[in-house]
């Protein structure tokens, strides 16, 4: 089975990013990036599978210090 994962960042200050994420008719969640401690945190505390995902494509991004406007996650 597929999955897609969009992200769309909301807000950036100068520690931490909130993006909205969601699957294809999915409902809409959020998540920090927090710069500082560079952890990454789902704002209804659910880590699921779906959160992991979206959380892992921001990492990537991450590391190489971009907080891009978008992101989408394809397995």
């Amino acid at each position: 089975m597929a999955l897609l994962v969009y992200l769309h960042k909301e807000e950036e200050t100068a520690t931490s990013v909130r993006y909205r994420f969601h699957t294809d008719g999915g409902t809409a969640r959020h998540l920090v990036l927090d710069k500082q401690t560079e952890t990454i945190l789902p704002d209804d505390g659910n880590a699921d599978g779906i959160f992991r995902a979206a959380a892992g494509k921001l990492a990537r991004a991450w590391v190489t210090g971009q907080t891009p406007e978008t992101l989408v996650h394809q397995s």
